[in-house]
């Protein structure tokens, strides 16, 4: 029995959104235990999640990421008050770009591949190009809307201009992710859409 397109769609939020608060959180250990960078991981499944089943799940679970993302500001303002994660509580700043990232991701994809594109290299390619679009997505609007609200102000001796930006990350978190998130998105996202053509599955 199939399962209709409504089920998968719920079942593919399900899935990611959890996958958004593991790798997120995992993101967060990590940066507490002295990692010197900030990945944005639950990136990762909102860039997939959007491919695989279009513009409207891929914004469910970039809202799902955003959420994560201003919890995260929230817990970590309440143990550093002047810290700089004040302002990623804003949802303009947290909420808003990561939704944006899961529909440009999507809609980048679609705009590229047939539905019934058999090449799996294709695939591959499209997809990467896809999350390197939401990447960079993420890194404009995250960043333009932290510094529309920052831009001048101090936290914790360090003011932020763009120069704080550009060394704070830019310089290492966004490169890592402009690298290594497409090619992990072209390897799911081809494998997962291969299997479901040779099966013969639709919506």
């Amino acid at each position: 029995m199939r399962i209709g397109s409504k089920s998968k769609d719920i079942a593919y939020i399900g899935i990611f959104s959890a996958m958004v608060i593991v790798l997120q959180s995992l993101a967060e250990i990590t940066r507490m235990l002295g990692l010197p960078m900030s990945l944005a991981l639950g990136l990762i499944p909102v860039l997939i999640a959007g491919q695989l089943r279009g513009i409207k799940v891929g914004a469910v679970v970039g809202f799902v990421f955003g959420l994560v993302s201003l919890v995260l500001a929230v817990i970590y303002v309440a143990s550093l008050p002047n810290s700089y994660a004040k302002v990623i509580i804003n949802p303009l700043v947290s909420v808003f770009p990561r939704v944006t990232v899961g529909v440009v991701s999507a809609a980048v994809y679609k705009a590229f591949t047939r539905k019934n594109e058999k090449s799996r290299a294709k695939r591959y390619v499209f997809s990467a190009v896809a999350a390197f679009c939401g990447v960079v997505t993420n890194t404009v609007l995250f960043l333009g809307m932290y510094m529309a609200f920052a831009y001048g102000k101090t936290f914790d001796d360090a003011t932020i201009n763009f120069g704080w930006i550009i060394a704070a990350v830019v310089a290492i978190n966004t490169l890592i992710e402009a690298i290594c998130f497409p090619l992990i998105s072209g390897g799911v996202v081809s494998a997962i859409e291969s299997k479901t053509l040779k099966s013969g599955e639709g919506e």
